[in-house]
């Protein structure tokens, strides 16, 4: 797992994948603090991670997109079927490696944090909570760019299906104002990606979130393996 860890890490630093993530990233984390807290003098530091979680969905998919798609289209995918490595480790160490890129994007909110903390504005548990929140969402989309990736050997196609199915669950939410049984109204609101990211973006780390992103996590890496196992 180690090695592949490594390799998807390398892969990330020598081609664009990579750079593009994090100057995207980067870029707009400091968009986002300049103007709805430097320039509104705003000291909430809930309405940045409010713009952050948004973008989230957009720049995922740019990251994940190759993990699988590119090792199939050169077919040194066969390569990796065949090592000595339990598949489970390769699935792991491939959603590393991007959650590595993940979180080396999100440094910049420590500055930011720190910035509010010079000006007094800083308030621990919540930006903790924050932090915590979007590691967790995080993992939860990464998870189902790995999934996707491992449907096809074209990037665009995995970036697509990516996108497909982070707004599909982001739009559950709504459907919820055609709910006739209130059972069914809180069921469709714990399935929204919307709902918790709602929380998550205002400081609120509630239990059952934890539990939806680790569980969403889980089935999506489940269901990669399935897919790279049926494969093999």
């Amino acid at each position: 797992m180690i090695a592949i860890w490594k390799k998807e890490l390398h892969q990330y630093r020598v081609s664009m994948t990579g750079a593009v993530f994090l100057a995207s990233y980067g870029g707009l984390i400091g968009y986002y603090f300049v103007v709805g807290n430097l320039l509104a003098m705003n000291g909430d530091i809930t309405i940045l991670f409010q713009s952050v979680y948004s973008t989230l969905l957009m720049l995922i998919p740019v990251l994940t997109m190759r993990l699988f798609a590119e090792e199939k289209k050169q077919r040194t995918d066969q390569i990796l079927f065949t090592a000595p490595v339990a598949l489970e480790k390769i699935i792991l160490g491939k959603f590393l490696a991007a959650l590595g890129m993940f979180c080396l994007g999100s440094l910049p909110l420590l500055f930011d944090a720190a910035v509010l903390a010079y000006y007094d504005c800083f308030r621990l548990l919540e930006t903790v909570g924050c932090m915590a929140g979007l590691l967790l969402a995080g993992s939860g989309l990464l998870a189902i760019g790995l999934f996707a990736s491992s449907l096809t050997e074209s990037q665009v196609v995995a970036a697509i299906v990516s996108y497909i199915i982070m707004i599909l669950l982001w739009l559950l939410d709504y459907l919820k104002y055609y709910a006739q049984k209130e059972v069914i109204v809180k069921l469709l609101e714990y399935l929204s990606f919307q709902s918790h990211f709602r929380e998550l973006s205002s400081g609120i780390f509630s239990f059952s979130t934890v539990v939806y992103f680790t569980s969403l996590t889980v089935l999506m890496l489940g269901m990669t393996w399935l897919v790279l196992e049926n494969r093999r």
